[in-house]
């Protein structure tokens, strides 16, 4: 059989970050000629735009369960359970369906070891794509977030732990990592089965509802912590205390759709702009400097665009990339695991990094040729991990 004639699957990630990886790597493979299937939730199947994909839509939908949550429960609580019923479903349809693929690609949140204890499929073929790193220097364990996943190991009587602490343990299979070496944590302690696929940034027609302008003569400051770790409302308001009606800094911040704006929010500055909601693709080429929870997405996105970052790491891989991403004098961290992140503080950092914004641009500007050399490599690897 020719290689580009092969059958894979690939279940592609249910988060945002998660999805704009998996969608990006569908297009190639297409492209390629590969015969792909791809099995998405409903958030994300109408951005699943690629001619020639079979598309199998499911739903994650937790609406049922969100009363056994916790009070206690971390930021993550109600992916948990959307993770817990992912898995269900993609475990049940793929036994049902008894379609023989030659190929299984699975974003990183699902844990092959235990699924194939249900689906009794070749290890050989099974695939985890990485949304980032697969080292990490923090210890990323949670166990509470394990109780959305209850449900799951009990039908299917297996093991589901905290799934974002297992991605940072050794296993056997494949690794797609859309980093390069040089941008990636530790690059020297990777094994064989990681092969660096580079990143590259999802193409979205733009949002034509998105109507905010850049004021003349002011420099604009985008925030965002993302669209999981988005709720850090002290932040936001350390922001609003460090620039108020700054005649240098007009400000954009989005604060994700769990934020309540107007309760939240009760005296808005004229100089800032709070959305829940921001195209950031749309809006980076307009920033002058970008304070980010410095997820991989967004740290790469703003990388290309050529925007000095102030990197306030959330949780999980956040903190290794932004500590990356300073060694390589690319960006200023404020870990808030080491410092309480004051508005003075604030202030300061996002000045540093435009007075240092020529010397970030041209180190972002190596990162990025890394990325995209290790992109170009894209159609050799697939030969080899799907030969």
């Amino acid at each position: 059989m020719n290689n580009t004639a092969k059958k894979i699957l690939v279940v592609c990630g249910i988060f945002h970050g998660h999805f704009t990886t998996s969608v990006e790597v569908v297009r190639e493979l297409v492209a390629l000629g590969y015969d792909v299937t791809c099995y998405v939730n409903e958030e994300f199947a109408p951005r699943l735009n690629v001619e020639n994909v079979k598309k199998v839509v499911y739903s994650d939908d937790v609406s049922d369960m969100k009363s056994f949550i916790p009070a206690d429960a971390p930021a993550f609580a109600i992916n948990s359970c959307r993770v817990g019923r992912a898995t269900d479903k993609v475990i049940s349809m793929i036994v049902e369906e008894k379609t023989q693929y030659d190929y299984y690609v699975f974003d990183l949140f699902f844990e092959l070891e235990e699924m194939n204890k249900v689906m009794k499929l070749d290890p050989e073929k099974l695939i985890s794509l990485y949304v980032s790193y697969v080292l990490t220097d923090y210890d990323q364990n949670d166990p509470r977030r394990a109780f959305g996943l209850v449900a799951t190991n009990k039908k299917y009587n297996i093991n589901l732990i905290d799934f974002v602490a297992y991605i940072f343990i050794p296993n056997r299979f494949k690794k797609l990592i859309p980093s390069s070496r040089y941008f990636h944590l530790r690059a020297e302690d990777t094994d064989d089965t990681c092969y660096f696929i580079g990143t590259n940034i999802e193409k979205r027609d733009p949002d034509p509802n998105f109507s905010f302008k850049k004021e003349e003569g002011k420099k604009l400051l985008y925030v965002s912590l993302g669209t999981i770790f988005g709720k850090d409302v002290m932040f936001y308001h350390r922001v609003i205390e460090a620039f108020r009606d700054s005649e240098e800094y007009q400000v954009l911040m989005s604060v994700g759709r769990h934020v309540n704006i107007p309760e939240t929010f009760k005296d808005i500055p004229k100089n800032f702009t709070i959305l829940n909601y921001v195209p950031q693709t749309q809006l980076l080429p307009e920033v002058d400097v970008f304070i980010t929870h410095a997820g991989y997405n967004s740290t790469t996105e703003a990388m290309t665009a050529g925007v000095p970052l102030v990197m306030v790491p959330q949780a999980v891989d956040q903190f290794d990339v932004a500590k990356v991403t300073q060694n390589l004098n690319a960006g200023i961290e404020l870990n808030k695991l080491e410092i309480d992140i004051t508005s003075d503080i604030i202030k300061k950092a996002v000045n540093d990094a435009y007075d240092n914004r020529e010397t970030f641009k041209k180190n972002m500007a190596v990162i990025v040729e890394s990325l995209a050399e290790a992109r170009s490599k894209r159609p050799e690897i697939f030969a080899e991990v799907f030969a």
